[in-house]
């Protein structure tokens, strides 16, 4: 079988995590409205034909001052793909254009998808696209909408018309562990505004499977201030997150979920 790592790039909110899950058809990143929700490289595999198509799904350009650590884990997975493709909302500003031109040389094989193709008319998305001035550095663009599945059918073709060999290269995929603490991270992001859900890391403790799937998580804040906004008034706000969070995973794992949540403050180095 043939094997290919496709790494998926752009500016955040651009479509990166819906287009992964529209391909792998089941959720496999978390998908949320607020900037830099991906956390870290997560790889999933897709048997198209006699094509093994491994997706990288790389943390999103934040704003001008990007964690270092963020852009480091970004150009790594970008570096490690046999194809890079770089996402675009065409229904937003496109912003971080410039970054994108200047990375372009450093990749064999890239491809520019313009998302969300259902929100504008073609007028509107011929002018979005002359916007670009480098369009013709790409080997190949496509139009699609990952929320309506529209065109997404195409790109696996094209990635499995364009692997050619096997490859050595080794997939470090995400644990369960990695993955489960992601979905509660992104109930986080969802119920908890400002910088806290950025500021807080999620572990998850251990899976028993059963009958039911039971999940213990621990939630580190750095403030005690902090753990008392995510519990809210009378426990409510923690409640709905493991409440979303629960639902997420049993939907994944088709059985019923138990999900215990505890709120740690963290250790400070004296």
């Amino acid at each position: 079988m043939k094997t290919s790592f496709i790494a998926l790039s752009g500016p955040t909110n651009s479509g990166k995590s819906t287009l992964l899950n529209c391909l792998a058809n089941k959720k496999v990143s978390i998908v949320s409205k607020k900037i830099q929700t991906t956390n870290f490289n997560i790889e999933f595999s897709i048997n198209y034909k006699n094509t093994q198509m491994i997706f990288i799904d790389t943390p999103g350009f934040y704003k001008d001052n990007i964690n270092d650590n963020y852009l480091r884990e970004a150009l790594q997975g970008l570096e490690r793909a046999d194809i890079v493709m770089f996402i675009l909302d065409l229904n937003n500003k496109f912003r971080h254009i410039d970054k994108i031109k200047k990375n372009l040389n450093k990749f064999k094989k890239k491809i520019l998808v313009f998302n969300k193709i259902d929100k504008l008319n073609n007028d509107k998305i011929l002018s979005k696209i002359k916007e670009i001035d480098f369009l013709n550095s790409f080997d190949e663009i496509f139009y699609i909408s990952a929320l309506k599945k529209t065109n997404t059918d195409k790109i696996l073709k094209y990635i499995e018309k364009n692997t050619t060999q096997t490859t050595k290269k080794i997939s470090n995929k995400i644990s369960k562990e990695k993955f489960f603490s992601e979905i509660t991270r992104e109930s986080l992001l969802n119920y908890v505004h400002k910088e806290i859900p950025y500021k807080c890391l999620i572990i998850t403790n251990d899976i028993k499977t059963g009958k039911f799937v039971t999940i213990n998580q621990t939630i580190i804040v750095r403030t005690n201030a902090h753990k008392k906004i995510i519990l809210g008034k009378n426990g409510k706000m923690i409640k709905n997150i493991g409440i979303n969070s629960r639902l997420q995973l049993e939907n994944i794992m088709k059985k019923k979920v138990n999900l215990f949540i505890k709120i740690k403050i963290a250790k400070q180095n004296k």
